[in-house]
């Protein structure tokens, strides 16, 4: 690295002051499980993985399917896709109805700023990523989307799988379908996990 590129790198003691402040994903529960009796559900780092993983499997196969996507920026993207949750927690889509949306965003945004601007350029670009993923506009900020809710959804699966009731909701709740229309693999997805949700729901699994 030159000496000029060294300059505008972030520091070491703000890179470890990032990594430590993820282990508050680590340590916090999926809220939305905890309000349907899940007491030891995953936490936002066990969702953060396979949110990533998720993503980077679903860009590949778009990518193989036809599709147009910079792979890589979907990875960044969703790595990032949950960093303000290390400063404000994990609020729930029930929450919403008492805080505005507009109010979590901005809550969001200020978080996430915080968190990145001591990295300096490269905090810049990492906010970029996030401001990206958050206005959802182009197709790999739409595949990270995607693939938030396609793990999500495959977690109520599983935990009904298990034996969990009453998540009903996740089912019926159009948000939780965002921009799954954008891409017609998502619809194939869709289709295997709802016949393997049925089969669970019939006892025929």
């Amino acid at each position: 690295m030159s000496g000029d590129n060294a300059t505008h790198a972030p520091s070491a003691s703000a890179a470890l002051d990032l990594l430590h402040a993820l282990e508050t994903l680590k340590n916090l529960p999926r809220t939305g499980w905890r309000l349907r009796g899940i007491r030891d559900g995953e936490s936002l780092a066990d969702h953060c993985f396979r949110t990533t993983f998720t993503a980077m499997l679903l860009a590949d196969s778009l990518v193989k399917r036809g599709a147009t996507l910079d792979t890589e920026r979907v990875i960044r993207m969703a790595t990032l896709h949950e960093i303000a949750e290390t400063r404000i927690g994990d609020i729930p889509f029930p929450a919403l109805k008492h805080i505005p949306e507009d109010v979590k965003d901005a809550a969001e945004a200020d978080a996430a700023k915080t968190l990145l601007s001591p990295l300096g350029e490269l905090g810049d670009d990492y906010l970029a990523l996030w401001n990206e993923y958050e206005a959802r506009q182009t197709p790999e900020a739409k595949v990270v989307r995607i693939a938030d809710k396609l793990e999500m959804l495959l977690q109520a699966w599983e935990y009904e799988s298990a034996g969990a009731r009453g998540l009903d909701d996740f089912w019926r709740n159009s948000w939780n379908f965002t921009d799954f229309d954008a891409f017609p693999f998502v619809n194939d997805l869709m289709t295997d996990l709802r016949k393997r949700l049925d089969a669970t729901r019939t006892g025929d699994n």
